[in-house]
């Protein structure tokens, strides 16, 4: 299997069965993302305990990529501050910026959504979460 298949199949495996995804009870954090030009809808819950996030899930009406890009990110958001949750959401970026460059094993799985860094409207749906995320922790 080639690499880019395999990250391909990450990104579908996450789509088809994502993780934290639904309502999460007891959230103390909540913002809503959406993208006009897909109609990308979601909404990111938090349970931030004595500033780290507890708890992570997020519901909506999402594309593949959107979708795929919150799982990995619920999944990566436990335990984390807000400051490291910053601070990973510019690596993640950058990388999407700069698809030649290595890994950044900070960010585990979401290393496979540089695949779409060639497509401008799929970079927009990578960040969408990440982005929800960050307004979510402002509140």
């Amino acid at each position: 299997m080639a690499l880019d298949q395999l990250y391909q199949q990450v990104i579908l495996d996450h789509n088809r069965s994502p993780h934290h995804n639904g309502r999460l009870d007891g959230a103390t954090h909540s913002a809503r993302g959406q993208d006009a030009l897909c109609g990308d809808d979601i909404l990111i819950e938090l349970r931030v305990v004595e500033g780290r996030i507890e708890k992570a899930a997020f519901s909506g009406e999402a594309c593949a990529i959107t979708t795929a890009s919150a799982s990995m990110l619920m999944d990566w958001l436990v335990g984390r501050s807000l400051a490291e949750t910053t601070a990973a959401y510019e690596r993640f970026s950058q990388l999407l910026d700069e698809p030649e460059s290595t890994d950044d094993p900070e960010l585990g799985e979401m290393n496979h959504l540089r695949s779409v860094s060639g497509f401008p409207a799929r970079v927009r749906n990578a960040l969408l979460p990440w982005r929800t995320t960050l307004s979510a922790l402002e509140c």
